[in-house]
C-alpha cells in the first residue's frame, strides 16, 4: 500500500470513530451551541455518560496535594493496553471533590493537570468535549491552546488557526502558534514580526523553529539544509508546534527525539508522510500494544518498509544482523511472499522469537496463526514451544497442546501444559482437578520447582482456581521449594490490604507506582502478585483475567 493510502486509512480508522463527532470544519462554532453545563468546579466534568460511575468518589476526603500526586504519577507512557484504559477511565469520568479540602484555585490546577494527561494520552477529542460543556472555559487559554495543538497534530491546520482567531492572542503564550498560522494564511509580514520578537527573547531551542519558519516562507528546498539538520539534532524533545513545522518542511525527526513521545505524539508521527518508515514502525508497535491501533494497521506499517528483492529472499539469513524495528518487517514481508512451506515456517519461527523480545507475541499471532499447517514442519522442542505459545495466545488450546506433544521435553513442556490448562480455565471457567493434581506432582522435585515461570503459574493458579485441599497441599510444597515466602512482600501485603477494603485511591496509586512505564511482563513475581491482587479485589474482572493469561504465555 502506498504511503498516502496508508495515511488516509489511518486517519479514517483512528480519528473518525473517537466517540465524538467534533472533526467537522465547523466544530468550533458548534461549541457555542452546546455550552449549557455550568458549575463551579471544572474538575467535576463528566463525559463518559455512565450510569454507574465507580470513579465518582475517588477523590472524596482527599486533599489537593494528594489528588495532584495521584494524577502526576499516572504512567501515561506505559505500553500496556490495560493500564492505558484504566488511565482513560479515570481521566474522563466524573469525580467529585471535597470542597472543604480543595479550593477553587486548586481545582483550576487539577483541571489543567487532567487536561494535560488527556493530551499526553492522545485523547484529543475528549478535550474538545470538555470545552463544549461549560461557558466557564470560554476564555480559558490553557484548554484552548491544547485544542489548537490537538488540531495541529491531526493535520487540521485551518481549524487550529480558526480557534486562535477567537482568543486573546498573547505573544508570550501563543507566539509560535501565531507565527505558524500567519505562515499558513500567507501573512508573512506578521509572521516575520513574530519571529523577530521570538528571536529577541533568546529562549533555548527556538533557533531551529526560527530558521525553519523563515525557510518555510521561501521558495528554497530546505530538506537538505545542513544548518537546519544541525539545529534539529540539538532538540531533545519534540512538541506539537515543532512536529507540525517539521511536517510543513517535509523533514523527519530522528529516533532519539521520538523515543519518549507520549501517545499523542506517536499518533501524529504515524500519520506524518515526512517521517522515516523505521520511525513509523517503532510508533506502530507501541500503539498496537496500547490498543490505540489495530493489528491490521501494524501489518500495513510493516509493508511500508522497503527492502531489496534479494533481502526479502534471504530474510532468514540476514534478519539477525538488523535491529528489531527492521527485522520484523523484513521477516513479515518475506513470509507473506514465500510459497515454500518449509522456508515460510522457519521465518515464522524467527518472527515469533523476535516478537517475544518486545512482548508483541499476542498481537503478531493474529497475523500468523492461520497461515499454514504448523504441525507438519515442527523440527525440534523449541519449535513446539513457540508454536504452542502462538496458539495459546489466540485461545486455541487444543492446537497448543497438540503441537506441544511433538518433541516433548520435561520439565519445560510440563510447564507449558500447566500454563495451557490454567489459561483455558481462566477463559472458560472450567478445569479438570484430577488432571491438575497429576500435573503438579511432576514439580515436586526441587530442581523443577526452582523455575521462575513455575512460580508465576502457581500465582495465577492460586488467584483463579478454587483449589481443593489435595491441590492446596501440593501448591504449598512447591511454594516452599521456590522460597516464595522469603521474598520481601511489603507491597503485596499493602496492595492486598488496601484493595480488600475497596480503597480505590490508594490501591490504584500503588498499582501505578509499581507498574510505572514498565511492561507488565517485566515485573517480578511479587510486583505481578500486587497488581493482580488490586485488580481482582477492586472488581476489574476483565483486566485481571487478561493480565493473568498474558503471564501464562
Amino acid at each position: 500500500m502506498k504511503i498516502n493510502n496508508f495515511i488516509n486509512y489511518f486517519l479514517l480508522i483512528f480519528f473518525l470513530p473517537l466517540k465524538l463527532v467534533l472533526s467537522n470544519p465547523g466544530v468550533f462554532e458548534d461549541f457555542e451551541r452546546s455550552k449549557s453545563f455550568n458549575k463551579d468546579y471544572l474538575s467535576e466534568f463528566n463525559i463518559n455518560n455512565q450510569n454507574e460511575n465507580i470513579w465518582k468518589n475517588l477523590f472524596i476526603d482527599k486533599k489537593f496535594n494528594e489528588i495532584k500526586d495521584f494524577l502526576e504519577i499516572l504512567p501515561v507512557n506505559n505500553t500496556d493496553e490495560i493500564i492505558q484504559d484504566l488511565i482513560y477511565d479515570i481521566l474522563v469520568s466524573k469525580k467529585s471533590l471535597d470542597r472543604d479540602l480543595v479550593g477553587s484555585e486548586e481545582d483550576q490546577l487539577l483541571f489543567k493537570l487532567i487536561v494535560e494527561k488527556l493530551f499526553q494520552t492522545g485523547r484529543l477529542s475528549e478535550i474538545e468535549l470538555i470545552y463544549s460543556q461549560t461557558t466557564e472555559l470560554e476564555n480559558n487559554t490553557f484548554i484552548l491552546k491544547k485544542m489548537i495543538e490537538g488540531n495541529l497534530l491531526r493535520n487540521r491546520h485551518s481549524e487550529a488557526c480558526k480557534i486562535l482567531e477567537k482568543v486573546n492572542q498573547d505573544p508570550i503564550f501563543f507566539g509560535k502558534i501565531m507565527i505558524i498560522c500567519n505562515i499558513i494564511n500567507g501573512r508573512y509580514d506578521q509572521a516575520k514580526l513574530g519571529l523577530q520578537l521570538l528571536k529577541e527573547q533568546n529562549q533555548p531551542g527556538d533557533i531551529f523553529f526560527i530558521d525553519l519558519a523563515f525557510s518555510l516562507m521561501s521558495d528554497k528546498d530546505i530538506t537538505q539544509s545542513e544548518d537546519l539538520k544541525k539545529n534539529l539534532d540539538q532538540i531533545k524533545e519534540l512538541n506539537p508546534i515543532i512536529m507540525s513545522s517539521l511536517q510543513f518542511a517535509d523533514i523527519s525527526p530522528n529516533f532519539d527525539q521520538i523515543e519518549k513521545l507520549t501517545t499523542s505524539g506517536l499518533l501524529f508521527i504515524l500519520s506524518n508522510p515526512s517521517v522515516d518508515t523505521d520511525l513509523k514502525i517503532f510508533c506502530s508497535e507501541i500503539l498496537v500494544k496500547q490498543g490505540r491501533i489495530s493489528v491490521e494497521m501494524l501489518s500495513e506499517a510493516y509493508r511500508l518498509s522497503r527492502f531489496e528483492p534479494k533481502e526479502i529472499q534471504n530474510a532468514e539469513k540476514i534478519y539477525k544482523s538488523l535491529s528489531p524495528i527492521r527485522a520484523r518487517p523484513l521477516l513479515y514481508q518475506s513470509i507473506i511472499r514465500d510459497n515454500k512451506p518449509e522456508s515460510k515456517f522457519r521465518k515464522i519461527i524467527a518472527l515469533i522469537k523476535m516478537s517475544k523480545l518486545d512482548n508483541l507475541l499476542p498481537k503478531i499471532s493474529y497475523l500468523l496463526v492461520d497461515l499454514m499447517d504448523y504441525k507438519k514442519f515442527i523440527r525440534n522442542h523449541e519449535d513446539s514451544i513457540l508454536i504452542s505459545q502462538m496458539f495459546q495466545s489466540k485461545d486455541k488450546y487444543l492446537q497448543a497442546r497438540d503441537v506441544l506433544n511433538i518433541n516433548y521435553k520435561s520439565p519445560e513442556s510440563d510447564y507449558r501444559n500447566l500454563a495451557i490448562d490454567i489459561a483455558e480455565f481462566v477463559k472458560n471457567n472450567s478445569i479438570d482437578y484430577y488432571s491438575l493434581e497429576k500435573q503438579l506432582e511432576k514439580f515436586e522435585e526441587p530442581k523443577a520447582a526452582k523455575s521462575i515461570f513455575l512460580r508465576k503459574l502457581l500465582m495465577i493458579l492460586i488467584f483463579n482456581v478454587d483449589l481443593n485441599q489435595n491441590i492446596l497441599n501440593k501448591v504449598f510444597e512447591i511454594a516452599d521449594e521456590t522460597e516464595i515466602k522469603s521474598i520481601d512482600a511489603k507491597n503485596f501485603f499493602l496492595a492486598n490490604s488496601l484493595s480488600s477494603k475497596g480503597d480505590y485511591f490508594n490501591s490504584l496509586s500503588l498499582l501505578f507506582r509499581i507498574v510505572g512505564n514498565k511492561d507488565f511482563l517485566q515485573l517480578n513475581i511479587m510486583e505481578s502478585f500486587s497488581v493482580l491482587s488490586i485488580l481482582k479485589n477492586l472488581g476489574f474482572t476483565e483486566e485481571f483475567r487478561d493480565l493473568s493469561t498474558r503471564i501464562l504465555l
